[in-house]
């Protein structure tokens, strides 16, 4: 598929499409912009309902950022059931999210945003769980930490960490940190995916040994 991509800055607007394709069709382009103008709708509609909610305020805050950014998950994810984006377009995706709501984003990130800090990709990777579970975890800054380590991409691992979590909830990030850095220090450089149930289960049962 084509993406829509509008740049704003202080003086002008400009558009581009981008795609893993070479060339563009008119079609491609027409395709492109009805993508985007459902995509700005779906985005004008979560405002409305986080600020229907009292999660959101005109202001851009959001008083339980946690259920906000859930929320935000829930919806893009339901869109993107709707909205099919191929595997070659996804990071143009998630990165162009930012920048179509002043309220969601108060402000646009000026440098590349990396897989693993896109807030809209955690949100979406969070609204799997359920709430309660994400609650008693810990607040939306420990997802985000947790979520950005490379090392828990294994789902075995992220699942090992946080039923541990779920054990002995953290108070703040900072509590659950030196656990996360334990955790990531012990499979740095570590293929998992070759690692069967048993192997992988005593490497993280090392970490709580130390």
């Amino acid at each position: 598929m084509v993406l829509k991509i509008t740049r704003k800055s202080k003086s002008k607007e400009t558009v581009h499409y981008k795609s893993a394709k070479k060339i563009l069709t008119p079609q491609d382009i027409r395709e492109a912009d009805r993508f985007d103008n459902a995509l700005n709708t779906e985005i004008q509609e979560i405002e409305r309902v986080l600020l229907k909610k009292n999660i959101l305020t005109n202001e851009a805050r959001k008083s339980d950022v946690l259920k906000a950014w859930y929320l935000i998950g829930v919806r893009i994810n339901q869109f993107l059931k709707n909205h099919k984006v191929s595997p070659e377009e996804e990071k143009l995706f998630w990165d162009h999210l930012y920048g179509r709501s002043s309220l969601i984003n108060k402000t646009i990130p000026t440098g590349k945003i990396s897989k693993t800090r896109n807030d809209f990709r955690t949100a979406s990777l969070l609204a799997h769980y359920p709430l309660n579970r994400l609650q008693k975890i810990g607040p939306w800054a420990l997802w985000r930490e947790i979520l950005a380590y490379k090392s828990f991409k294994d789902e075995r691992v992220l699942n090992w960490v946080l039923e541990k979590l779920e054990e002995f909830p953290p108070k703040t990030r900072n509590e659950a940190r030196p656990f996360l850095k334990a955790v990531a220090a012990r499979l740095k450089r570590m293929d998992t995916a070759v690692l069967n149930g048993r192997e992988l289960s005593k490497k993280l049962d090392e970490v709580l040994k130390i």
